[in-house]
């Protein structure tokens, strides 16, 4: 009669674990997660960016499109070897760990223990036998947190999206990488080629120096003509150190952003190319694919989703907790005796615990989570609005740009050849030294403002590339979110 008993307590015990169980796979407390649904404008301001499509694997090798065979090396070197991109990657790992530490929560726990002892008592005590006792134990504990209201579901699901929020970070950092990479490439070969204008100039103004002495010895020219084209050659020979500095200074950034040390490529950055890189035109993706294309966004929609699943694990704190341990164990004297039948022994039991009065704790976390979702699906929408606005302003940029760029050729071209005619025109005692200074002058400045020109364009390029989110590698096989 009382196995009977005990074999009856034993299956209801069994079935309320089952219908615990079941429980805790229905009930998710908390709102389910659905991505903003933004207005975005139907197309861009600038015309000529009306086109929508393009190849989202060349946007994302857009540097390649400059054919510098340096430049591809050079990406490529950082893109394996830079400290920031491994410190991301780093934190991913992390992540992923932090991930299932917070998965094994909802799983059973398990330890196993043993032990031996042995004990003599006192031979003086009457009611001591005095002999050495011994005991042997063998034990396994479980216990079992049930997640019947989801709060451990969502914690996981908030986990999830957080590391998918950081593979988006990483891939925002290459497109910043490759973006700061490529502009300190075309900084130093725009520099390089102020350089080479500025020695030009120390040079041509080194011959209006000996045209000015010839003048003065042949009666021509006056001591002051002689001073002042002297003084002009000085003043631009103090131009190419500061310049010669910037060259140096670039290379050095550009070596640590590839992962290395500020001299490691200042080699083979000495030789100045031929011309500042150009690019060609790349069709536009609409501002609904640039909202998909830039990582930065995705990555601020991610962490939208992990705010909203952390309001069901607040939520669920509200919510009775249920746990059930399980013992089952073997205690002998004789080691040998552990594994007989009348050695074992075990225990199985369900606990469970609600606050009854907490003073608004749990409702106040409640709040704070609803808000720290609010805030988040700000951010991702004034983030959208700030990127279509880099957009615009790369391609107001550029546009600008070209169209100085036509005036700066043609003052460049009409300067060299009012230089040229004053030139003459003084070799030949037919006109004084003012006019070949200030032709000088002009034809000068208008080189290098050409030359900051274009560079100004090559950056509006770069920012335009970079406000598409163009320049990232997948890093899918760092993402976990569907480990159990």
């Amino acid at each position: 009669m009382q196995a009977s008993s005990h074999r009856t307590r034993r299956r209801q015990a069994l079935l309320v674990v089952s219908l615990l169980a079941g429980v805790s796979g229905c009930t998710t407390v908390g709102p389910d997660y659905r991505a903003p649904a933004l207005e975005l404008p139907a197309h861009w301001i600038e015309a000529e960016a009306t086109l929508p499509g393009g190849d989202h694997d060349g946007l994302r090798r857009w540097w390649r499109c400059f054919q510098d065979p340096l430049l591809d090396r050079l990406v490529d070197q950082a893109l394996a070897h830079n400290q920031d991109l491994d410190i991301a990657i780093a934190r991913l790992r992390q992540a992923r760990a932090e991930r299932v530490q917070v998965a094994s929560a909802a799983r059973p726990q398990l330890s196993v223990g043993a032990g031996g002892e042995a004990v003599r008592g006192s031979k003086a005590l009457a009611t001591q036998a005095g002999g050495p006792a011994r005991t042997w134990q063998l034990g396994l504990d479980a216990s079992w947190e049930l997640d019947l209201f989801g709060g451990t579901r969502r914690a996981v699901e908030a986990a999830d999206a957080g590391i998918q929020a950081l593979a988006e970070d990483h891939r925002a950092l290459q497109v910043s990488l490759v973006a700061e990479l490529v502009s300190g490439y075309a900084a130093l070969r725009a520099t390089q080629l102020r350089l080479a204008i500025a020695r030009e100039n120390v040079r041509t103004l080194a011959e209006a120096e000996r045209l000015a002495e010839r003048a003065h010895r042949g009666g021509l020219g006056t001591a002051a003509e002689l001073l002042q084209a002297r003084a002009e050659r000085e003043t631009a020979e103090a131009q190419p150190p500061l310049l010669e500095a910037d060259v140096a200074r670039l290379s050095h950034a550009i070596g640590v952003l590839a992962g290395g040390f500020p001299g490691d490529w200042r080699t083979a950055l000495a030789e100045p190319a031929p011309a500042l890189p150009t690019a060609a035109d790349l069709p536009l993706f609409l501002p609904s694919e640039v909202m998909r294309q830039r990582p930065d966004l995705r990555a601020d929609e991610r962490r939208l989703a992990a705010a909203t699943a952390q309001i069901g694990v607040a939520e669920a704190r509200r919510f009775p907790a249920f746990r059930l341990p399980l013992g089952i164990g073997s205690t002998a004297s004789a080691i040998h005796d552990l594994f007989s039948g009348a050695s074992l022994a075990w225990s199985a039991a369900m606990q469970g615990s609600h606050s009854v009065y907490d003073a608004g704790g749990a409702h106040a976390g409640v709040t704070a989570a609803q808000a720290g979702a609010d805030a988040a699906r700000r951010v991702y929408e004034r983030d959208v609005r700030a990127a279509l606005r880099d957009v615009e302003d790369a391609l107001t940029a550029r546009a600008s740009e070209r169209q100085r760029q036509a005036s700066l050729r043609e003052a460049v071209s009409d300067s060299q050849q009012a230089l040229d005619h004053a030139t003459r025109l003084y070799a030949r005692g037919l006109s004084a030294y003012l006019p070949v200074l200030v032709a000088q002058r002009s034809a000068n400045q208008a080189r290098d403002e050409l030359a900051l020109s274009q560079l100004a364009e090559l950056n509006a390029l770069i920012g335009l590339y970079k406000a598409l989110g163009a320049g990232w590698a997948d890093t899918d096989d760092l993402v976990v979110g569907r480990v159990p």
